[in-house]
């Protein structure tokens, strides 16, 4: 829900871009729309993955599983520990943060 400034979502994409590789996640496509970029990757076994920006710069990420089974899944044995927002969805991000919603580039790395 952090507001991500223009100035500074394309040093985010770069650190999820940065972390995936790390990973051994391969980046199979960029959409370089200057409004609403968009990276997408896959894993060694079989995952597919997206991040993207969307109105006022608020960062989505979504992932896709392979093949598998159905088997039955448990209901959760805890209760949601995040605040309840009123709204519809997608939430609006309404979260400042002094470093991701600054609305400076971000420095360069020493």
């Amino acid at each position: 829900m952090t507001v991500v400034s223009k100035e500074r979502r394309g040093s985010l994409l770069g650190v999820v871009e940065r972390n995936w590789k790390a990973r051994g996640y391969e980046v199979t496509g960029v959409r370089a729309s200057e409004e609403l970029p968009a990276m997408y990757a896959s894993t060694p076994d079989g995952f597919r993955m997206r991040v993207a920006v969307g109105g006022e710069g608020q960062f989505f990420f979504s992932i896709t599983t392979p093949c598998f089974a159905k088997s039955d899944v448990a209901d959760p044995k805890t209760q949601p520990n995040t605040p309840h927002r009123d709204g519809g969805y997608p939430q609006r991000p309404d979260v400042h943060d002094d470093f991701w919603s600054a609305a400076a580039p971000p420095p360069p790395p020493t």
